[in-house]
C-alpha cells in the first residue's frame, strides 16, 4: 500500500448549488460560499438578461429576509440546495414586485399537505 499518487484531486470537489426561485421559475446556480448578493445578480443575470440592479434575494418566502449585500453565502449560513426567493423591480417604477411562488400542482409552494 502506497501513497495515494492523485493526491487530493480523490476528493470531491466542493461546488454548491442553490435554487433560485420567482414565480414558476427555478434558477439552479452553482455558488462559491465566498459569493455575495451581487455576485448571485451577476449569474442571474447571464439566464434572465434583468439588469443586475433590478433583482433582488430573499433567504425566505415572506420576504422578511433580504440577502445582505454585504455577506458571503457562507457568513448567511446559506447552505448546499437553499432555496432563495428572487423578486423584479416594476418596469418603469422604483418598486419592487411582491414574493410570488407558484407551484406547477397548484398546490402551496410551503410544503403543506393535506
Amino acid at each position: 500500500r502506497g501513497v495515494d499518487p492523485m493526491g487530493d484531486a480523490t476528493e470531491p470537489i466542493q461546488s454548491d448549488y442553490v435554487r433560485v426561485k420567482r414565480k414558476k421559475t427555478t434558477i439552479f446556480l452553482f455558488v462559491e460560499q465566498t459569493d455575495t448578493a451581487a455576485d448571485l445578480r451577476a449569474k442571474v443575470n447571464l439566464v434572465t438578461k434583468v439588469p443586475t440592479s433590478d433583482i433582488k434575494f430573499f433567504l425566505d418566502r415572506s420576504g422578511e429576509l433580504p440577502i445582505d449585500e454585504n455577506k458571503t453565502l457562507a457568513d448567511l449560513k446559506v447552505e448546499n440546495e437553499q432555496e432563495l426567493y428572487m423578486i423584479y423591480k416594476k418596469e418603469g417604477t422604483d418598486e419592487w414586485e411582491e414574493i410570488d411562488i407558484a407551484t406547477p400542482d397548484g398546490k402551496p409552494a410551503d410544503g403543506a399537505t393535506s
